[in-house]
């Protein structure tokens, strides 16, 4: 394979990945995610109001740059995964 083509079945296995990683670090890190949320002195969601509400419940999207349009839109290598606690 030349390294100037790119399979789509491998820009979706590291897309995978790069999900993973970023679910995985968010989950690793509530605590401190939260933490600099109060640091910031504006708003002072508890941590257990924001689990009862779903607030740490919400839909990642990774787009590589070069799959982006160059108008609008997410482009053709959209992906999305709902993140689950």
């Amino acid at each position: 394979m030349k390294e100037s083509q790119v399979l789509q079945s491998d820009k979706d296995e590291w897309r995978d990945h790069v999900l993973q990683e970023i679910v995985g670090f968010l989950s690793k890190n509530k605590e401190e995610i939260h933490g600099r949320y109060l640091d910031q002195q504006r708003g002072q969601l508890s941590r257990d109001f924001i689990e009862e509400k779903g607030l740490m419940d919400f839909e990642l999207a990774i787009t590589f740059l070069e799959d982006k349009p160059k108008g609008m839109g997410l482009g053709l290598g959209f992906f999305k995964a709902t993140l689950i606690r």
